[in-house]
């Protein structure tokens, strides 16, 4: 599993792969109206589309994830804003064995696709094998999984090795289970040749064969996409019949939200934009993206930046309290590299602490006098918050330790190149998780992994107490268990790591007050579509 980027926005970014994006314009359609002695029959949702495809099997991005989870089913779930329990969706119970290798899963009966055809074991085994073997974007999460059937109402999932969070995994908007038999007819295949085979994304861009909550009404990924309330759902029924997600830019978002009277929401309005707009309208929100300072460990790039106690010195010269300021509602300083939304995050009581005096003790006695480093960072504005005034006070905060920090914003693509090069001395970024789990960060950030060594930080580099304390994560199976393991991993990590975490953010919903079930979740979808109703 890796950290890679989920609820990319206009101008987001994440560690792993970073993208791009530009925002979309208002457009017309799918307003509130009203219907029924006067209840709204449709929701809209504002948001700046981040877009590529609603195929299950190759979904990825942000708006893609939050149609999907509305419109095929899971064969477990996360239930409103914790991401902590699976709980049963297609499934109504699982079992894992003591290793964390198998988990058999007893399918619910009487569930039915949208055409009204049943849902089997065999449309599991398709789905899941499928989403492995096309190799699409959402591919990783599954790729050490075998899925099989016992029978028509029982499947089997084993993973190569202990992996007691494969429950929520398999909750995620990719792992949503197809109807097979349709499939196949529109190009869909599972098998070993899948990823050279199968061409049916372009039919799913457009016609949804799920057993989820909604059907797809139509797919115009400029300006809109509207779903409708599926007949057939085997569940609670939705109380909106109508879903329209409208491309809008966050600025407009907000504008129309001040004037929005009625089952309108809007999903990009975090932190200082959250300034000026009404009290009566709700926020919902969860502290689930970190922005942290990466250091070059390789002398060679930098002799100043890999030095471990300019390292040390940087770390207490940051005034955290004044750059989580910066983010607005919803900020809190920096702790660790887990968001507070998940489990094994560190209590907000370890969060970090300015300490001038001690900044300036380490860099006289380490004999490093007006220390100077290149400060990279993407030239863009995300979460309503511009990251060039966060960098500009970290190299105030900086300065006043004594270490010299010469800024160097970069358009976006020119900071991904150069970070993934490994050639930044320091740079800057926000990083979310793709999926609910905090522990994939031991498989990307740990000494020798793929975006530590994009730092420079090899394994001879690292102390061995970090690499040992990630490797007791990964072989502890019990959960709580688990998540103790990596506070203490976050710990060692922040007394020697090239990671210095500046603050996290939450990202937020906003309703008007007559919605209930807006809570934001951190677990991809952003909001369940199907859980929105009226007061």
């Amino acid at each position: 599993m890796s950290v890679s980027p989920r609820r990319l926005r206009a101008g987001a970014l994440a560690l792993a792969t970073l993208a791009i994006i530009s925002t979309g314009a208002c457009s017309a359609g799918g307003s509130g109206g009203n219907a029924n002695g006067g209840a709204a029959k449709t929701l809209t949702v504002n948001t700046s589309f981040v877009l590529k495809t609603l195929d299950p099997g190759r979904v990825y991005e942000a708006t893609g994830l939050t149609a999907v989870h509305a419109l095929y089913d899971t064969l477990l779930t996360l239930k409103g804003s914790d991401v902590s329990k699976p709980v049963p969706a297609l499934a109504e119970s699982y079992e894992a064995s003591p290793d964390a290798k198998t988990f058999t899963f007893k399918l619910r009966s009487g569930v039915t696709f949208s055409d009204g055809s049943p849902l089997t074991a065999d449309d599991v085994v398709f789905s899941l094998n499928r989403l492995k073997n096309i190799k699409g974007s959402p591919a990783v999460t599954v790729s050490g999984l075998t899925v099989s059937k016992t029978d028509d109402t029982t499947v089997v999932v084993t993973s190569d090795t202990a992996n007691p969070n494969v429950p929520v995994v398999l909750a995620m908007p990719s792992t949503g289970v197809v109807n097979a038999k349709v499939a196949r007819e529109h190009g869909a295949k599972d098998g070993a040749d899948a990823a050279q085979g199968d061409t049916a994304q372009q039919y799913l861009d457009t016609t949804s064969i799920g057993s989820g909550p909604y059907v797809l009404k139509s797919y115009d990924p400029s300006s809109q996409v509207v779903l409708e309330a599926n007949p057939k759902y085997w569940g609670t029924k939705p109380q909106f019949g109508r879903v329209v997600l409208r491309n809008m830019d966050v600025q407009t978002q907000k504008l129309t939200m001040q004037r929005a009277e009625a089952a309108e929401i809007s999903l990009d309005i975090s932190g200082k934009l959250l300034d000026g707009l009404p009290d009566t309208l709700l926020t919902s929100g969860v502290q689930d993206t970190v922005y942290f300072l990466f250091l070059n460990a390789d002398p060679a790039v930098s002799p100043v930046a890999a030095n471990p106690t300019f390292n040390q010195a940087l770390r207490a010269a940051i005034d955290y309290q004044g750059v989580a300021a910066l983010y607005g509602k919803g900020a809190a300083p920096g702790a660790g590299l887990v968001a507070p939304a998940f489990a094994g995050a560190l209590p907000a009581a370890e969060e970090s602490k300015r300490d001038v005096a001690r900044a300036k003790a380490l860099l006289a006695g380490a004999g490093l006098a007006n220390p100077t480093v290149k400060f990279t960072y993407p030239a863009i504005t995300y979460k309503g918050v511009d990251l060039g005034t966060v960098a500009t006070k970290v190299q105030g905060d900086a300065a006043e330790a004594g270490i010299k920090l010469e800024l160097n914003p970069q358009p976006l693509t020119t900071f991904l190149d150069e970070m993934r090069s490994g050639k930044s001395a320091l740079g800057f970024t926000p990083q979310s998780l793709n999926y609910p789990v905090a522990d994939s960060l031991i498989n990307n950030m740990a000494p020798g992994q793929a975006t530590a060594l994009r730092s420079g930080w090899t394994l001879d580099r690292a102390d061995p107490a970090v690499v040992a304390a990630g490797k007791k994560v990964t072989e502890t199976l019990d959960l709580a268990a688990r998540a103790a393991a990596m506070q203490e991993w976050q710990r060692l990590m922040n007394a020697s790591s090239p990671y210095i975490v500046l603050a996290s953010n939450s990202s937020i919903v906003v309703a008007t007050a007559d919605l209930t079930g807006t809570d934001y979740t951190a677990a991809g979808w952003q909001v369940d579509l199907a859980a929105v109703g009226r007061k």
